[in-house]
């Protein structure tokens, strides 16, 4: 026989989802509410012992018939360990870009290689290795001029799939590839803030309800600081050798 009080119940009523959970459950596993005791299904039994009479007498599934009731009660409040979580757009500014571009040297673009081949992993499932091409753009000659190409490829036709205009991915390449080639570090960064003006065009329209970040994410913050100190030792490195190979002991 079941029992009428609720106490007695191992499962109660969610009052955002009404879906059915444990009545031991803090937050929802279904709409992922944080549930306050005081608005619990065991407060409102009566509701509930009403809510499942009615259902057996309209011959309608619990889901259907819960989600059609007024269960919430109280405005939803954010948790407060998610009080300072806030999602941001991938639209990177263009003078934090330049910034971060300048500070690291240009090695800020192996992190922006890495992260927009996870967006094109992630956001619409690209079946591409991310690590293996990051590992190729940033240390194998050749490989990173293809790689560098693919990336841009399957950006523009993304890109193109809004309706916006687009690049060039063969003739940005072959500008990145020549000012490598010929040392000019600063006109690189041109063909990087090129492609990026187009990136942000996209996801501008593609994440149209995301605010942009103006501030420095804490990614970028750790790339800025461990860049320099790396080239650092590289730097300390190559004199080191130098000065064994021109006074050997």
């Amino acid at each position: 026989m079941n029992s009428t009080d609720p106490k007695d119940r191992k499962t109660k009523f969610c009052i955002y989802c009404g879906k059915k959970i444990p009545t031991n459950a803090k937050k929802c596993s279904y709409c992922f509410e944080w549930l306050d005791d005081e608005f619990s299904s065991e407060d409102h039994g009566s509701d509930v012992n009403n809510s499942v009479d009615k259902i057996g007498e309209n011959k309608t599934s619990p889901d259907s018939y819960l989600k059609n009731q007024n269960f919430n009660k109280k405005p939803r409040e954010t948790n407060p360990h998610y009080k300072n979580t806030e999602e941001y757009s991938k639209v990177i500014p263009i003078r934090r870009f330049y910034l971060l571009m300048i500070i690291t040297f240009g090695l800020y673009s192996i992190y922006w290689f890495y992260k927009n081949s996870s967006y094109l992993r992630d956001e619409f499932g690209k079946d591409i290795n991310v690590g293996l091409r990051t590992f190729a753009f940033a240390l194998i000659p050749v490989a990173n001029i293809i790689v560098f190409y693919e990336l841009l490829n399957d950006m523009k036709k993304l890109i193109e799939e809004k309706g916006l205009e687009s690049y060039s991915s063969g003739l940005n390449t072959c500008i990145l590839l020549f000012f490598s080639l010929f040392g000019g570090g600063f006109l690189v960064i041109w063909v990087y803030i090129n492609v990026q003006e187009y990136f942000n065009d996209f996801w501008r329209i593609h994440e149209s309800s995301l605010p942009i970040r103006r501030k420095f994410n804490n990614g970028e913050i750790l790339v800025m600081i461990l860049m320099p100190i790396i080239v650092f030792i590289l730097i300390l490195l190559i004199l080191v050798i130098v000065y064994i190979q021109n006074y050997p002991y």
